[in-house]
Order: C-alpha cells, then structure tokens, then sequence
C-alpha cells in the first residue's frame, strides 16, 4: 500500500453520527445538508418531510436488506454528490435480524453466531462507505447502555442504538456524535455535542459543547 500523501486529498470529508428518540429531528436535520445530497434511507421515514422532496433516494427494501445494500454499493457513484444521508442504521439492525431468523424453523428465531456476523457486516458497510470522497451523515436512535467506570463504578449512559462492537467502530470513525434532543416546553431542537457521564458525545471538529440544530452544521470560527 502506497504512503497517505496529503496532496493527493480533494477537500475535507466529513462524518457526523446524531442519535435520538424517533421523532426528535434526525431525518430533518440531514436535510440542511448543503451541496448536492443523496439519502440512503434504512426506515421509510422521509415522506413527509419537504426537505427531501424531489431528492435522490434509495429506500430500502425491508424483506431484504442485505441484498438490496448490496445493489445499493454496486449502483451508487459517490463522485456525482457532495453529501450520503445514511438514514437510520438502528432500523438497520432490525431488519438484518429479521431477515436471519426467516431461516429458523418459526422464522422468528436468531442464532448465536448471528449476533458476531452482524457485527462484521455492518462493520464493512459502513467501512466500504466511508471510504467514499464526500460529507457523510448517519442517524440512529438511541438507547441507554451500562457503562463502568475505572473505579468499577456502573452507570447509565445514553448512546446509538447498535451492538456495542459495531457502535464503537461507527463513533469512532465519526468526527462528530451527538445526542438530539427537543425542549418539551418550547418544541426548539438541538445536539449535545460534548460527553458527560451520562451521554456519549465527541466534537473534533470545533470547540462547541452544543448547538441548536439549525446550527449543526455550522462549524464555529
């Protein structure tokens, strides 16, 4: 493999993961995206949402997920956009399952060697679309996972909904993972962007600890 030369980089990639309860925003936040942008959508949830209206969509076809992402990897051509929309890998997770338990004798029933397989999977999807040479965005919900502490102290934090080996390769190959929340009181969204002991947050991109979501894509000066 040849050395990395910086001059053969064209321009910055970029690669944010926002996660939050369904309904928080996510889907709508990807589309403030500039630039020309394509949406990967992995749970039908952009219908009604005016931002992606006349967009270049694939949604995916839910009785088969893993041959369709396999089509969706050979036709896509990164070269033609400026931004991938990866709309939601938590819904992902589901449907892979799924289609693995169609099968069992039931058709509903998961086998132990699943779980890894899963895990290897969605590790080289998400490593084969990193590689492209544009912005990425990636949804997921999230869920809140038991964390211990050097002390041996256990806590729960909240974090992407995904197996844990394939959670921490999807956060840390992102420069920036952010919870999204909503004001009960006044409806106005935003994204954590700094961790705490009970949220799993990274901005390396700039020295913002949080934003409203208007403003996410915003880097500071």
């Amino acid at each position: 493999m040849p050395a990395f030369n910086w001059k053969e980089q064209q321009g910055s990639k970029y690669r944010w993961l926002v996660y939050g309860v369904p309904g928080a925003g996510k889907t709508t936040l990807a589309g403030m995206l500039k630039g020309k942008t394509y949406l990967l959508s992995l749970d039908d949830s952009f219908h009604r949402i005016k931002a992606w209206q006349n967009k270049s969509i694939w949604a995916i076809d839910p009785e088969k997920p893993i041959e369709d992402l396999t089509e969706f990897v050979r036709e896509f051509k990164p070269e033609e956009y400026d931004n991938l929309v990866i709309d939601n890998v938590s819904n992902l997770q589901k449907l892979w399952f799924i289609e693995k338990a169609r099968d069992s004798k039931t058709g509903l029933d998961n086998k132990i060697q699943h779980y890894g397989e899963f895990t290897n999977w969605l590790i080289r999807l998400i490593s084969k679309l990193f590689s492209y040479n544009i912005n990425i965005f990636v949804t997921a919900w999230e869920k809140q996972v038991k964390v211990t502490d050097p002390s041996g102290q256990e806590f729960e934090q909240y974090a992407p909904d995904l197996r844990d080996s394939a959670r921490d390769y999807l956060m840390g190959n992102c420069d920036v993972v952010g919870r999204m929340i909503q004001s009960p009181k006044t409806g106005e969204r935003g994204v954590i962007l700094q961790g705490s002991i009970d949220t799993y947050a990274k901005n390396r991109l700039d020295n913002r600890t949080a934003t409203k979501a208007d403003d996410f894509f915003e880097e500071s000066k």
